[in-house]
């Protein structure tokens, strides 16, 4: 071949170039340890920086809801959907989705974190799906994590009131208005006088402070379902004390504490 000379590319070994990639990576090394988004991950879901503030909040709310559903399913889980509703729909949520997988794995003692998440799913045969719909009935955004076993699904909703509060509003069909922090304890019952003083009453008992609660009930069912926010941990016995009562369907225990 005549007329044409080859060089190596030398483009990134100046000075300048050497230390505009230090600069760069410090400065991801950084992002990464304030939990922002690494912007050059090869092995990370990615977004873009100007969106991350968008996103940010809903990180956690996906990553929840995903520990709350797969705790209450409390069984060998198939399948995992990830539903997008309203504004949040519009914006790349791979990171969501990731935070939300993680979480739903965390319950099951898995060393997983939102990396690895999507590729445990995979090697464990897990389906994963993800869905987006711009309309929503109640809310301006909308998480929603639904887990399978096969036979059963149960979905959990979240969501962020006045901009930076979580909630969880929808465990099922029951509206709820829980706030997702420590110790949790969800109980369905009967919807019948006297239960949840009942369950207050039992708890008390056994010096275990109620911080909050939350009830919902389906219409024409019969039924309730009631969020605790709990100062301690729940011991066995008084779980078991709790389900003793005919008018009490079950009672889980929820740790939301990493």
């Amino acid at each position: 071949m005549q007329e044409i000379v080859v060089t190596p590319h030398l483009g990134a070994s100046t000075e300048t170039a050497q230390e505009s990639v230090a600069i760069d990576t410090a400065e991801q090394v950084l992002s990464a340890f304030a939990d922002e988004p690494v912007l050059n991950a090869l092995n990370a879901p990615s977004v873009e920086e100007s969106a991350f503030p968008r996103i940010e909040p809903y990180i956690d709310i996906g990553e929840t809801a995903g520990k709350i559903a797969a705790q209450l399913l409390d069984d060998r889980i198939t399948e995992v959907e990830v539903c997008y509703e309203g504004d949040i729909a519009q914006e790349d949520v791979e990171l969501i989705t990731a935070s939300a997988l993680k979480g739903v794995f965390q319950p099951l003692e898995w060393q997983v974190n939102a990396v690895n998440a999507p590729r445990l799913a995979d090697e464990r045969g897990i389906g994963v799906t993800e869905s987006k719909t711009r309309q929503t009935a109640d809310f301006q955004s909308l998480v929603r994590v639904t887990v399978h076993d096969g036979d059963t699904q149960l979905s959990v909703e979240g969501t962020l009131f006045a901009g930076e509060d979580p909630r969880i509003v929808r465990i099922d069909s029951y509206r709820v208005d829980a706030v997702p922090y420590g110790h949790m304890m969800v109980a369905r019952n009967y919807d019948e006088p006297g239960v949840i003083g009942r369950i207050g009453s039992i708890l008390g008992d056994h010096d275990i402070n109620i911080a909050a609660m939350f009830n919902g009930r389906e219409d024409h069912s019969g039924k309730a379902l009631t969020v605790y926010n709990l100062d301690d941990e729940i011991p066995a016995q008084v779980l078991a004390e709790l389900t003793d009562d005919d008018r009490i369907i079950d009672v889980q225990e929820i740790t939301l504490d990493d």
